[in-house]
């Protein structure tokens, strides 16, 4: 859990959202990270399987406005079995996200998350997706990595960083909690 001075100045710094507005789910945009992808052909966890087939049905189907990958995601899934990385290809093809780059905007965003204690070091590539996902201005980051991103204290923790180095606010989500039928 993140904690300590660096922290909680971060955090501090956080305005409350004001009033909510309608969104169309087809105006929004989400970044998807490389848990849920896997997750799609990992019959250890089942209801992570169902629900990460049924949410990227929904955007190989248009129900969102632009799904998104970056360089990295694809990394992390090429590192799969060759059998498993034939099948993530597939599913990678069939839902046809744009791929984001990992720039030096980003990386310095994601030294910034790191520089102020959301993540550790060895966690990088985790402050990359959310760094990557923040600069290009993606409304969600879709993720099942509960220890470093979908949680509330994080989610406020790389908002707050967000705010001090200018960027606007990214939720980090679930799969279920994007059309959150």
């Amino acid at each position: 859990m993140p904690g300590g001075a660096a922290f909680h100045s971060v955090v501090s710094c956080l305005r409350p959202l004001g009033r909510a507005r309608m969104v169309r789910m087809r105006d929004v945009s989400v970044y998807v990270d490389s848990s849920v992808w896997s997750c799609c052909f990992n019959e250890n966890v089942a209801d992570l399987q169902q629900q990460s087939t049924l949410f990227l049905d929904r955007c190989r189907q248009g129900d969102l406005g632009c799904v998104y990958v970056s360089e990295v995601v694809l990394q992390e899934l090429a590192s799969a079995p060759p059998a498993r990385a034939r099948q993530i290809g597939n599913l990678l093809r069939s839902v046809n996200p744009e791929r984001l780059d990992l720039d030096d905007e980003a990386t310095a965003l994601a030294e910034a998350h790191v520089n102020h204690g959301v993540l550790t070091r060895g966690h990088l590539a985790d402050a990359y997706h959310v760094a990557i996902a923040t600069v290009a201005d993606v409304d969600a980051l879709v993720s099942w990595n509960y220890r470093h991103l979908v949680n509330r204290r994080r989610r406020a923790a790389f908002n707050g960083v967000n705010a001090i180095r200018g960027y606007g606010r990214i939720d980090i989500v679930s799969p279920p909690e994007v059309f959150d039928d």
